[in-house]
């Protein structure tokens, strides 16, 4: 994270401005102990002036204008006089504003510098306090120098590495749960989408398949008016059978998108009641054949999926194909459930049929609902025919 919006974050406060009165802070409180003498730590030093100790007191205090924007330069300014304070003669003030601009550097720099500060120092405090301890024949000073070295070095570093521990694990922490909700975002589109799509074929099941039957019979119907009287009474027949039956599938699917129960099929429809679907292709003048029986008790999805299937199909043969026989076979083996559905389309050699005549929308949602049950589906030209093959898993089939 970068150091400016560290700061940011965690002072609310401009960096600059902020560094600025900790400067200050530190510069009038080393003044305050310099003018009541309690400042020099070492007494046997020859005394310096006061301007001396301010001097080396400002120099310390000064980079620290830069403490969090440029933690690790602001360190290596103060260390200058600090360096100089310790050959005058070791004084408190600076060591406290010192200690400041370790902790600034571990806490704000980078994470290699961090780790250098962690260590670096444990070796020079020890080897030193071993060596005034040698030089001046006492026990005593040594572990008075390592104390002292610990509280003004050692502390804010491993103070500094605990506070950029706890602010990383936050910073992973919130990472996480921003990944996470950017992961449940996906889903929640992915859902809206796939939601999208299945009320699209839906729709286009429901109102555009009963529509085009609609519109077919009704042209038959007028052609037949004159000639035929009694078979457009039955084309109109089934024309009003179509209407309501389109109607019923439409108010359940808005009782569907009113309730709260997601479990429940978007409309009513099973292989059993084929008989709506073949009388109206029958009243438009295709007729249509069944080679053997479906599966009594067919998973709902899976029943209901063949079911839109084989209604989408009989739609394309009619609306492209009129008046040429269809045939619909259905075989059961192996777990799966095949159909397949036939219809004669003249020419070999004119155009496919249904990408020259419509959007292709009724193939694809062939493909779409057998691929949402686990099967597969697979439409062309073959010869002078159009083949809809589709197989369907049947092993996980209903109870009741």
């Amino acid at each position: 994270m970068d150091n400016r919006e560290s700061e940011i974050r965690v002072g609310f406060v401009n960096p600059r401005y902020n560094s600025l009165l900790v400067a200050l802070a530190y510069f009038a409180g080393g003044a305050l102990l310099y003018a009541l003498d309690l400042g020099v730590l070492v007494e046997d030093r020859p005394p310096q002036p006061l301007w001396v100790w301010l001097g080396l007191l400002a120099c310390v205090c000064a980079p620290m204008t830069m403490r969090r924007t440029r933690p690790l330069l602001a360190l290596l300014l103060g260390t200058v006089p600090v360096l100089v304070d310790l050959v005058v003669g070791p004084s408190l003030p600076v060591w406290i504003a010192y200690g400041d601009l370790l902790y600034t550097a571990t806490l704000f720099g980078s994470a290699r510098t961090s780790r250098f500060l962690e260590r670096a120092p444990l070796v020079p405090i020890v080897v030193g306090a071993v060596a005034l301890g040698v030089y001046f024949g006492e026990l005593r000073i040594a572990v008075w120098a390592v104390s002292i070295a610990a509280l003004v070095i050692v502390v804010p570093i491993w103070w500094a590495r605990s506070v950029r521990t706890h602010r990383d694990a936050a910073e992973i922490e919130r990472a996480r749960a921003e990944a996470l909700s950017r992961v449940a975002e996906l889903d929640r589109r992915a859902a809206i989408t796939t939601e999208r799509q299945r009320l699209a074929r839906d729709l286009h099941d429901v109102v555009a398949g009963h529509l085009s039957s609609i519109a077919i019979q009704s042209e038959a119907a007028l052609r037949l008016r004159d000639s035929d009287p009694d078979r457009a009474l039955t084309v109109l027949e089934s024309v009003r059978s179509g209407s309501v039956a389109a109607l019923q599938e439409m108010q359940s699917m808005v009782r569907l998108l009113r309730s709260d129960d997601t479990d429940e099929i978007t409309t009513a429809g099973r292989l059993a009641d084929l008989e709506p679907l073949t009388a109206s292709a029958r009243a438009a003048g295709t007729s249509v054949r069944i080679d053997g029986r479906p599966p009594a008790d067919l998973d709902a999805e899976v029943d209901l999926t063949a079911y839109r299937i084989v209604q989408e199909t009989l739609t394309n043969a009619v609306k492209h194909a009129p008046g040429r026989p269809v045939t619909l076979r259905f075989d059961d083996a192996d777990g799966r459930l095949g159909i397949e559905v036939v219809n004669p389309i003249g020419d070999p050699d004119t155009p496919d049929p249904s990408p020259a005549r419509g959007a292709g929308h009724g193939l694809r949602n062939i493909a779409e609902r057998a691929a949402a049950v686990g099967g597969h589906a697979r439409s062309g030209r073959d010869g002078n025919e159009w083949r809809t093959y589709v197989q369907l898993p049947i092993a996980n089939r209903s109870t009741t």
